[in-house]
């Protein structure tokens, strides 16, 4: 069974001293790539280490932007960078969008005016997206249609942790893929009917290492690290009453089509 991991953080300060055991230990562990994500400008999740690290490994690939709770450190001089990045390993643009979790992380409006940019720069990347969204789904899907002419390169919306409603909604105005991480072993019952909603052919799996560890892998107090996303596609399997081997097929197929690897 081969996996991706569409949504990986190795380089996090809790995994870092590890992430060249994770990449090395990539073929027994079943997975047939995975996707280092960025998050900011200065801290150890920034885009110039993400793409420096991806280049140096055949089956790593990479994503640059900047997390929401990061806005702040967004400035002309990452823009004028990210904009003059060009490497065949950088497949995304993200995870950018709205975080309201945590009010003191970024304003609110800091982070949809930096969302907007983002989304025009991934444009002129010609980069698909990977929107990052937490307790702020209106707000973020009102700035994605505001900006709709600036979307033409693939959408995403990672760990999506929404119901089967905000599923319809986003279809509604996108042609949008969703990934699905650890989060979903808990049991919900609203991220169950998500999952049975999103069509087969926009499904992704994600760990987010190091965190959301799946419930089968010890919980949310161990870290995370993107072999377990096989936890995911076991999950997977057993709610839409498939086999584990189907769903890394098709899951695989979408993470290649959307990333264009």
């Amino acid at each position: 069974m081969r996996l991706a991991d569409s949504h990986s953080h190795i380089l996090d300060t809790r995994l870092e001293n590890r992430a060249e055991e994770i990449v090395a230990n990539m073929e027994t562990d079943g997975l047939d790539f995975i996707v280092e994500v960025s998050a900011g400008v200065k801290q150890e999740l920034s885009s110039h280490k993400a793409v420096a690290f991806a280049n140096k490994h055949p089956r790593v690939y990479c994503t640059i932007g900047v997390h929401p709770h990061n806005a702040h450190e967004y400035d002309e001089e990452f823009e004028k960078w990210a904009g003059g990045v060009r490497s065949p390993k950088l497949v995304a643009y993200g995870e950018i969008g709205l975080d309201y979790h945590y009010p003191d992380a970024s304003p609110k409006q800091t982070q949809i005016e930096i969302f907007a940019r983002q989304i025009k720069l991934a444009d002129k990347l010609k980069l698909p997206l990977i929107i990052h969204t937490r307790d702020a789904f209106d707000d973020t899907l009102q700035t994605l249609v505001a900006n709709k002419k600036h979307i033409r390169n693939g959408i995403l919306f990672h760990c999506f942790s929404g119901d089967a409603t905000q599923v319809a909604q986003i279809r509604k105005h996108f042609d949008a893929y969703f990934a699905f991480g650890g989060a979903i072993t808990y049991t919900c019952e609203t991220s169950d009917e998500a999952i049975r909603t999103v069509p087969l052919n926009r499904m992704l799996l994600e760990t987010d290492a190091p965190y959301l560890n799946p419930k089968t892998c010890g919980g949310k107090k161990i870290i995370n690290e993107p072999k377990n996303v096989r936890a995911v596609a076991e999950y997977i399997a057993n709610l839409l009453n498939i086999t584990p081997e189907d769903v890394a097929k098709f899951t695989l197929e979408n993470t290649k089509r959307f990333l264009r690897i």
